[in-house]
């Protein structure tokens, strides 16, 4: 990943720094905020401070402007999974989508340990993290993100891949391939899986995702919604989000001018 080498180590506002620019955005007619972040998790680790304390001080905003909305950024798994009640709390809350997005990458920990991606997590805590919140947030919809093909990723790593986003049943999934990008340390790992079995297994968890039906409970019923007034096909449908952050296009009705 050259995610570091484009925008350095990770560093973090302060508190009200935060606060006051949500505030001042949503006075100007800003109508939903997305707290973003290469790991939004992350947040004020450097400042003494957690995501937790953000999320608290953010509501109050919200709630002293009843038209905002609030999305919690991409968070990798490592530091959520002692604050995953006060997650909970904030997600649980009506201005904020019980939405968040934990890329877990690999359904393997001989890929994501120290001798391949050399991530600060394994599986187990993907699932502590996962399984927490569906507890504590039976609503929330959890979007995740897969790598195919990364070097030395046998047929059983992917299958443990490809059983684990079985299992969870993502209704958003981001699946690439692997790339072997310049000035990375995985750019010089072997062994690298070959091209046409790369894509193949990429092609296995599409045709996977495409079997999942997550938005069935929801044909009949009737959602509150939230929307910035984003408008699609062709004009005439309103695009919105329920409070799982689940897209929804609603018919627009044109008025017709007396004559």
């Amino acid at each position: 990943c050259k995610t570091r080498h484009a925008r350095g180590k990770l560093g973090s506002y302060e508190l009200e720094a935060i606060a006051d620019r949500a505030a001042a955005a949503l006075d100007d007619g800003v109508a939903e905020i997305w707290l973003s972040s290469e790991d939004t998790g992350a947040y004020g680790i450097d400042l003494g401070t957690s995501l937790t304390k953000l999320l608290e001080t953010l509501v109050p905003v919200l709630e002293a402007r009843p038209w905002g909305t609030l999305r919690v950024g991409m968070t990798n798994p490592p530091y959520v999974r002692d604050q995953l009640d006060g997650l909970a709390v904030a997600l649980r809350h009506p201005q904020v989508y019980a939405f968040l997005h934990v890329p877990v990458q690999s359904g393997s920990d001989n890929v994501l340990g120290r001798q391949g991606m050399n991530r600060e997590y394994d599986v187990a805590h993907f699932r502590e993290v996962a399984d927490g919140l569906r507890v504590r947030v039976p609503e929330v919809s959890l979007m995740t993100d897969i790598i195919c093909g990364f070097p030395g990723e046998s047929e059983n790593d992917f299958q443990e891949t490809f059983d684990l986003v079985e299992n969870y049943a993502f209704g958003l999934l981001n699946i690439s391939q692997f790339y072997a990008r310049p000035g990375t340390p995985a750019a010089k790992m072997r062994p690298r899986v070959p091209t046409a079995t790369v894509k193949a297994r990429s092609r296995r968890l599409t045709a996977l995702s495409a079997t999942f039906r997550p938005y069935d409970g929801l044909v009949g019923s009737v959602k509150s919604c939230s929307s910035c007034a984003e408008i699609a096909d062709g004009g005439r449908r309103l695009v919105a989000h329920t409070a799982s952050y689940v897209k929804v296009l609603a018919g627009l009705r044109r008025r017709t001018r007396p004559s």
